[in-house]
């Protein structure tokens, strides 16, 4: 039974430490995240030595909008423009099911010795260990 507790306060204070452990770097990332967010506008205008009317001025302005893609084809409407689209990828998903020889990256065959790791592997797996 002594064995017993023994093991028992043994757990306690591994995973007691674990734990704190933990907890310590749990703070640790709080605090650098405190110290590294990025200042917010009221901040950067007290920063910059703007008042409010300033502020207010600055947040009528919107902000630039995210880039947009506008394919260049004449005469094609963007339902012609979809189907193409999902023809393309459809025969590229069907050759790589082919595994046709412009898809491949290596002959066929040339890696069945890639490495004498493998060989290795491979001849354990195929073979009875026998004790020498």
């Amino acid at each position: 039974m002594n064995d017993l507790g023994f093991g028992l306060g043994m757990t306690a204070a591994g995973m007691g430490t674990v734990f704190a452990m933990l907890l310590l770097l749990m703070l640790i990332v709080l605090v650098m995240g405190r110290l590294d967010r990025q200042p917010s506008a009221a901040d950067e205008a007290a920063r910059d030595g703007l008042d409010e009317d300033d502020l207010d001025a600055l947040s009528g302005i919107e902000p630039p909008t995210a880039p947009t893609v506008h394919v260049l084809a004449e005469g094609l409407t963007e339902d012609q423009l979809a189907a193409i689209t999902v023809a393309v990828l459809r025969h590229a998903e069907v050759r790589r099911q082919q595994a046709a020889p412009a898809m491949r990256a290596h002959q066929p065959g040339s890696h069945i010795f890639a490495s004498r790791w493998v060989a290795n592997g491979r001849g354990f797996q195929t073979q009875p260990w026998r004790r020498s």
